[in-house]
């Protein structure tokens, strides 16, 4: 064998062990998996979505309407599945003649209703939660049963209503006696003492018959 067959041969044996290391390193680049944004980690996508879909829930607005011993009844907007109680912040709190032990605040208030804060001595004349929704005609049968009739009512239940006092009741009766029976629960305000807001916070709880 001469000397250049001896380093071909020299060369060959080598090249082989490069050869494999080479082709070692080909195969494990082709076991290399590249994954999409779409295929990574799934569960956290749909935790994502579920926290999005309960964000979407909480930030669902809701109106009520508070009237009653409040400081300035009226509407509020609300997130979905508030309280009373921020209800009745939003309106500036209780005044100081509110029964708050015959009213629940823990409750959680409904699009559409209306929620009436009883004045101390009231309870028992209307329901501590009572709720006026206009296209629920039971409700609102419920709700007439309750009123007091200005035309009848004593001093003692016109004094239950809200901005009422003993001193205004008596304005009332005395009213009636000069003038007759209130036509209408309008007509109310024609007492010397009862003006456009003391009407609004009593007209749901107030009838004429």
């Amino acid at each position: 064998m001469n000397k250049k067959k001896i380093i071909v041969f020299i060369f060959i044996i080598l090249m082989c062990p490069v050869g494999l290391i080479i082709k070692d390193k080909l195969q494990s680049k082709e076991n290399v998996y590249v994954l999409t944004e779409d295929e990574k980690q799934p569960e956290k996508i749909t935790e994502e979505k579920e926290e999005k879909k309960e964000e979407s829930i909480t930030n669902k607005k809701i109106t009520v309407y508070i009237s009653g011993e409040v400081s300035k009844p009226g509407i509020v907007s609300l997130n979905e599945g508030e309280r009373l109680a921020t209800a009745v912040k939003k309106v500036g709190g209780t005044t100081k003649k509110a029964d708050l032990d015959g009213v629940n605040m823990a409750i959680k208030v409904e699009d559409e209703m209306h929620y009436i804060i009883p004045k101390i001595g009231a309870v028992a004349k209307h329901n501590a939660t009572q709720v006026v929704k206009e296209d629920d005609a039971n409700q609102g049968e419920s709700s007439k049963a309750s009123q007091i009739n200005i035309n009848t009512a004593t001093i003692e239940e016109l004094d239950t209503l809200p901005g009422v006092g003993e001193a205004t009741a008596n304005k009332i009766v005395s009213h009636r006696g000069e003038s007759g029976d209130f036509k209408s629960i309008e007509e109310i305000k024609n007492v010397n003492g009862i003006g456009d807001k003391k009407f609004e916070d009593m007209k749901d709880l107030i009838c004429v018959k």
